[in-house]
Order: C-alpha cells, then structure tokens, then sequence
C-alpha cells in the first residue's frame, strides 16, 4: 500500500468512514487518471458538439435519461432475443460435453431413463491435450512477447521499447494471474467458440484522517467549534493494470457487425457486471475528481427493484446439473447480486459510454469514450473478442466443442449401447407366465448362489439368451475416435495402440502427429493473432498513459541495457510513449518441443555459416529459446551472466593459475624454445651445404659464384618460396601442438 501523508491541519476528524476516490494527486497528469468507472458529465457542455442532416442535435439523446433508458432497453432485449434463439442452445450442448454430461434434448437426461447412460469424456480429454499444448508453446520462456520500435533507427522508441516490454512482464507475471488468464480465454473459445476480455488500468485511494496531538499528548481541536482536528493522508488502494475474462452471455455486439472485427464495427456494446447491491451503494458514495458522485445516487429499494429476474440457461449450463445458478441466491440485502450495464453507443460517428443498473436505473450520462479511455485510439473500445476458428461472415464461429457434438454423442450412443448388451449378456431376460407364483425379487435380483422359487420351472419361466457384443461395434468406436481426432487435431498414443494396426510404423507415426501437431498449431496461431496479440497492445497502452510506480519504473530501466546507453536521468511521459508494435514469438511448429529445438539448432547452424551473421547471432537468446522449449524458464540457472564471467576473470587474473597448469606451461615454453632453437640450427646447416653446392658447381663451370646466382635467380626465388611455405607449414604443426597441449586434448 502506498501512502503519501499531506499534512492539513484544518482537517476535521469525526467518526464518519472515508470514501473511496477514484482520483489521483497529480491532477495535471493525464495518464493518471484512470479508466472504467466515470463521474457523470454534462454533455450539453462537451467541447465535442455534432449536427445532423435536418439540423438535430445528436447530443439530445445524451441529456435525455428516459431515452437513454429506452436505448439501453431497446439493444439489451433484441441481443438476449437473438442469443436465445441462435446461440444458447449450442453453447448448452458445448458446456455439457465439456462436464462430461449429455446434452439437453437427449433421452438420458430424462429420469425414467433405466438403461446405461455412460458419458465417454472425449470433449474433456482432447480440450484438456490442447490447453497443455498451448501452456507449452507461449509459456515455455519468458521471451515469448517482443516489444519493437517502429522506426528501428530511432533510439527514443528503442529505448521506450524496452521499458514498456520490462514492465509489461513485471505486471503480467507478478503483479497479475496473467497464465490463468490466457488458459481461461483459450478455454473459452473451445466451448463458445470466442473470448472476450475487458483491458483496464484500476486505481483506488482514499484520504484518512490521522488525529493531531500536541506536546503533552492531548488531541488538538478547533477552539471555536470544538472538532478534532488531524492529519489528512493519501491512502492507494489500487494501482494495477487489469484484464478481464468475460463470460460470452455477459456481452451483446450487433449481430451484423464485422465478422472479423466485431467489437469495433457493432454501433453498440454491451457489458453486464454482476455486482452485490452493497458495491454498487459504495459506488454511488465514492467522489470522482471533479467533486461529483461516480454514480448516480439511488436507495437500496430501488437498487434491488432493479435487479434482473431471468434465468440464464448458459450460466446454468456452465455450473452444470448438480448446482443451481449462484445469481439465484438472493438475500434482499446488500449481499444481493445486481447488473450494472456499461454501455457503448455509436452517436453521429462517435462512440458514447454510460452506466445503467440493469435497464431500470442511470448511474452516469453518456460522456465520449475516448475522455473515458484517453489511451485508446479514436474507434478503438477497451475490449478485444478472440477465436480459434475462422469462419467467415459469422460473429459467433462454431467452438471446437460444437464441431465435434454430433461425433460425441454418437460415441456415447455406441458405447451405451454396448454397455446395455453385456449387461444383458450377463443378466439375462426372462418371460414369466402370467399368474404364476414365481418369486420375483428372487429372480431380478439374480444373486450367485441363490435361489428362487417357482410352481413349475420348467414352464413358468423363460430364459432369453443374448449374443455377445461383435467386433463390429469396436470398430464403430474406432472410427469415431479417429473422426474426432481428425476434426480437432488431436494425437492419442493409447488409441493408436489401441487398434494394434502393424502397419502403423514409428515413421507413420511421426507423420500422424506431425498432422495433428499441425491443426493445433494453426489453433493456437489464430488466438494469437485475434485475441493476445491485441489484449497486449493495449496493456501497453494503458501502461503508457497510467504507469506511475517508482519501483516498478526503475526495475524496467535497470534491466535495459539501452536506457543505460541513453543516459537519460529519469523515465518521462514522453519516453513512454513513443509507436511501438507488439508481437507475440510463436510461429507454426512450436508445440512439440523435440521439433522445435531440432529447427532451432538447425536455423543456428545454416545462419552461422553465412559471412556476418555468427558475429551477430546472441547466444543468452539461443540458450533461453532451447531451455524454454524442454521446460526451464531460461538457461539463466545454467550459465554465468556476463559479470559472473568477468568476476572469474578478475579472480583468476589475481591468483593465477593452477599449479598443475602453470608447470604445463612451463614445459610448453621450454619445449617451444627448444623448437626454436633446433630450427635456427637446422637453417644455418641447410645454407652451408648450398654455399658449398653452389661453389662446386661454379667451379665445375668455371664460372665465378656471382655469375651462377644470376643465372640460377628465377630457380632461387622458388626455391626460397617452397622452403618459406615448409617453414610455415612446421611452425604451424608446432602451434597446434602447443595447443592440444596446453588443453590436454593430447597430441
């Protein structure tokens, strides 16, 4: 908690409780006012003013609260009518298979159902086989986000990019539960077939009072009036960058919006928070910096009169048969749960956000979102809507869940029926003469070793034998096991065996998962691109504009080497700020770890052989990248850093080396000395004895020495050429003996 203590002695102290500001002492400061919850506004003051064609001002539905009522109505029920009737039913039958339950509208659901109901948890395992592949491929290492700048030759946005990347995973990996996060909207996707999450920066605080105490140790009042008097302090609350998973029943977007960006294109949105009515009173006690109430302020009465009394069938799916919905549970107190709606309207071209506590009640006017959200480009909404699946031209793409539903219960049905003809296998029918006096509990029962008794046995009862189960009905299973397999990318190692088929080889194999590693990665890919890749770039917006912890600011930029090189005193809103881009490092191929070491090593070593690039190549990122892909963080815990290195240097420079290697270098000089002087020797004998072979000749010839080595200068300058290169060639031997030596490799 940070508390910054500002002295006021004029400050009156009572028994009253201090309310919540969502305010922040520096006022001048545009990133630290922060988004979401918003005092109301007057509209009719806003410096933004519009005109239509027939001379209407737009701005009138803003200042109008009956309309605003009626708009909030109008778009809440047409969103729940459509859902209800295109989307609910599938997204029911998606949250029952992944419960391992049967789908609502199958008969064994029904109570009188007496035969087998077994549940094959098909959707559970292979969701469950996805979910582990993607925690692989994007949280193996710690450098699967790359902050870069846009212009690589300007050393501001270098320098920001850094930072903003060092605080971003200071905030992501301790200052949130940022892999719940993302497993939770990669979870969303296979049983709605979309995520959706709410980016926001929350920051609370609010001002105590500290009761003031003279000398002796008396409480100071006000002479006239006698109030306490006392410190007034600056207490924080909140001061965190948040993101939010959405329940896809929470949230309504235009059914005709953009298929491929639905969030931004639909003129209006929708986010209904569940709150208890105690919070939401709190809310309208809270100030916000203009001195005003946050929300508009109403009595318990009417909060929980406004509360909404519909049964939502996909909450109720999503907590399964055995529960009730937890909104059912009400108190009539302030524990009681309510819906505040936020939202977000599209007015003469300009998007508009306002609270509303269910359809019943206004708790802000519409203010312009972009006052709202300043870090936020103009168009851009604080939301991001992701998916696993393309299809075009459909705002709801079908999940995963619900590719596969038809396959599912197929399987259930064949293993049902399986189940109920071994039973019969096993317990017999039995056709019982009408009137007989046969013990009947006797004979349903069918306990080993008793007995039941009969007038006749051999014609008051009838055996029906049944014919065991054929092979046929393994096969069905079988195939539809591969059928969902194909459909869903998934590789099972047990079924494969399962089958026993011999010509399944461990090249087929490999090939087999190489397909199904493929469809995942494609999987994964694609929530990459529509859902985290955009939630990040806005936390790095927001932490642009609202970032204003000391510590987590000088972490960021002691661990960048290129604020160091910049030599700047301290990190301003200016530096923060610059264009950056925002990618995340997982390419197709990376879910299976073996292959992706092997491409790694494969990239390092083809790259390193070209002119330049090994020069380049930095091996702490190689060593992070391999570590990471096999399961460790990074290769840190393996490796010196490059002070360790230097440390080890300096200490053995201090002490020199071992004694063991110092006498081996002893010998090495000795020996190269020795080398040294053998080949003087060797020289000086080699030029006597052509002195002498020349003067014989010259003689011979009778010829003076002068006149033979100017005949002979074209054959003496090859000959000293081929004695230079063997003097080379010996000295390099030499070398090379000196240094398997010296590193003990041998000779």
């Amino acid at each position: 908690m940070d508390i910054t203590e500002q002295p006021v002695v004029d400050a009156t102290f009572d028994d009253t409780a201090a309310e919540v500001q969502y305010s922040n002492p520096y006022e001048d400061n545009l990133r630290d006012r922060p988004p979401g919850i918003d005092p109301p506004i007057d509209s009719a003051n806003s410096s933004h003013v519009g005109v239509t064609e027939d001379g209407d001002d737009p701005l009138a539905l803003l200042t109008n609260e009956p309309m605003l009522l009626q708009r909030a109505e109008e778009i809440y029920r047409d969103s729940t009518d459509y859902m209800d009737a295109n989307i609910t039913t599938a997204w029911e039958t998606n949250l029952a298979h992944f419960h391992n339950e049967h789908a609502p509208g199958t008969p064994y659901r029904d109570k009188g159902w007496k035969r087998s109901r077994l549940f094959r948890p098909k959707t559970r395992a292979i969701t469950k086989s996805q979910e582990a592949t993607l925690a692989a491929a994007a949280f193996a290492t710690q450098e699967y986000l790359n902050v870069e700048a846009e212009d690589p030759l300007n050393e501001a946005q270098k320098v920001s990019a850094e930072i903003n990347k060092n605080i971003l995973q200071y905030r992501l990996d301790r200052k949130m539960p940022w892999f719940l996060t993302v497993q939770g909207a990669f979870q969303d996707t296979k049983n709605y077939g979309i995520c959706l999450s709410y980016q926001y920066w929350d920051y609370q605080q609010d001002t105590q009072v500290t009761p003031a105490f003279d000398s002796f140790g008396v409480q100071i009042s006000d002479p006239d009036t006698g109030e306490l008097l006392g410190h007034e302090s600056t207490v924080v609350r909140a001061d965190k960058l948040c993101v939010d998973n959405i329940a896809p029943e929470n949230f309504r977007f235009d059914p005709m919006s953009d298929w491929r960006d639905p969030i931004n294109s639909s003129p209006y949105l929708i986010y209904l928070v569940p709150m208890y009515a105690g919070d939401v009173l709190n809310r309208m006690r809270q100030v916000g910096p203009d001195g005003k109430p946050v929300w508009h302020k109403h009595n318990l009465s009417a909060v929980l009169a406004a509360r909404r009394e519909d049964f939502d069938r996909t909450r109720q799916a999503r907590e399964g048969d055995s529960r009730i919905d937890p909104a059912d549970e009400q108190h009539s107190n302030e524990y009681t749960t309510v819906w505040a709606h936020m939202n977000i309207i599209r007015v003469a071209g300009d998007d508009y956000v306002y609270w509303t506590l269910g359809s019943q009640l206004i708790l802000t006017l519409p203010k312009l979102l972009t006052e709202a959200y300043p870090h936020l480009d103009i168009g851009e909404r604080p939301f991001v809507m992701g998916t696993t699946t393309v299809e075009t031209h459909r705002v709801y793409p079908s999940g995963d869940h619900q590719q596969s539903a038809g396959l599912q219960q197929e399987l259930n049905a064949n293993a049902n029926q399986r189940m109920d003809n071994v039973k019969l296998v096993l317990n017999k029918r039995y056709y019982i003469k009408r009137g007989s006096q046969v013990d009947l509990d006797a004979l349903m029962r069918n306990v080993s070793g008793g007995g039941v008794m009969m007038n006749d046995p051999e014609k008051d009862v009838k055996t029906i034998e049944t014919r065991d189960v054929t092979a046929s009905s393994y096969q069905e299973q079988n195939l539809l096991n591969v059928e969902i397999d194909e459909l869903r990318g998934n590789f099972s190692q047990g079924e494969n065996q399962a089958k026993r088929n011999p010509g399944n080889t461990a090249t087929g194999i490999t090939e087999i998962s190489g397909s199904a590693n493929a469809v995942q990665d494609y999987s994964i890919r694609i929530f990459m691109e529509t859902w985290m890749e955009p939630v990040l770039r806005q936390c790095i917006k927001l932490i642009q504009y609202y970032e204003t912890n000391s510590v987590v600011l000088a972490i960021a930029a002691n661990q960048s080497a290129a604020w160091q090189r910049y030599g700047a005193d301290e990190i301003t809103d200016e530096l923060l700020r610059q264009d950056l881009t925002v990618r995340v490092n997982l390419g197709i191929g990376n879910t299976d770890p073996v292959r992706r070491v092997e491409r790694l090593v494969y990239a390092v070593e083809r790259t390193g052989g070209l002119p330049g690039m090994a020069e380049r190549m930095k091996p702490t990122e190689i060593g992070n990248e391999i570590f990471g892909a096999l399961g460790y963080k990074n290769s840190s815990r393996f490796f010196m850093t490059d002070d360790e290195m230097q440390q080890k240097m300096s200490e053995q420079g201090e002490q020199g080396p071992p004694p063991e290697i110092a006498i081996k270098m002893q010998e090495l000089q000795i020996r190269q000395q020795d080398n040294e002087q053998r080949h003087q020797r060797e020289m000086i004998k080699l030029q006597i004895e052509r002195e002498t072979q020349f003067a014989a000749v010259a003689s011979k010839e009778k010829i003076t020495l002068q006149q033979l080595y100017a005949n002979l200068g074209v054959e003496e300058m090859k000959d000293a050429t081929a004695r230079d290169t063997a003097a080379l060639r010996e000295r390099n031997k030499i070398t090379e003996m000196n240094l398997k030596r010296a590193t003990g490799s041998g000779i």
